[in-house]
Formats: C-alpha cells, sequence, structure tokens
C-alpha cells in the first residue's frame, strides 16, 4: 500500500490485535482499510482484507495457522507474530513480490477453512 492513511490504520489494527482482540472493532477497521485498498486499486488486497473480515465475523479471530511454524517434532509452534499481524505486515508492504506471493498463499488458506 502507498496511502500513509491506510499504512496507518493497518498499524493500529496491529496495535489493537497485540493488546486484546475485540473482533467487532477489528472487522470494523479492516473493511475500513479495505476502502483505502480500493481507491488503491489492488484487487490481491482488496480479496484478502475482505476474507479475513469475514473470517473475524464467522470465526471470533483470525487465528489460521499461517503465521505459525512446526518444529523438529511437527508440533506446531506458536509464532511470535499473530496472523493478523502478519497480514497487515504483508499488506503494508504489497507493493513486495514476496509479500504478494504470501497474500495468495494465506488467501487459498482462508478459502480451504471456508
Amino acid at each position: 500500500m502507498q496511502n500513509p492513511k491506510a499504512i496507518e490504520l493497518a498499524e493500529s489494527i496491529i496495535t489493537m490485535s497485540s493488546k486484546s482482540f475485540d473482533a467487532d472493532k477489528i472487522s470494523e477497521k479492516l473493511r475500513k482499510l479495505r476502502e483505502l485498498a480500493k481507491e488503491e486499486n489492488d484487487p490481491a488486497v482488496i480479496k484478502i482484507l475482505r476474507f479475513a473480515y469475514e473470517h473475524i465475523e464467522e470465526n471470533g479471530d483470525f487465528n489460521i495457522g499461517f503465521a505459525s511454524d512446526e518444529d523438529e517434532d511437527g508440533q506446531e509452534e506458536e509464532g511470535l507474530i499473530s496472523d493478523l499481524e502478519y497480514l497487515m505486515t504483508l499488506v503494508q508492504r504489497s507493493e513486495k513480490e514476496k509479500s504478494r506471493e504470501e497474500i495468495k498463499e494465506m488467501k487459498n488458506l482462508l478459502l480451504e477453512l471456508k
């Protein structure tokens, strides 16, 4: 994203979700962020934000297992960053190819979870 207002809004979502997860407030902010993404005409970001707030509204969280890692025994380890925080970081850097690839991977994971 290039819009400073959108980047700031994504940062506020990161801050809000790291303190306590209020599904309604976060969903509302994601909807606002999606509107800003529409102004930038970025279909990948627009879609992932819609999928994100729909998942939150349906499940009350955004724990999708994307940012977690597997240890040597194949057990999932919680990452230092939540899935939502990671998504917001990707969105903030959506002009980078690696971020776009991971946005697509996250979109596919969300489609599988539906």
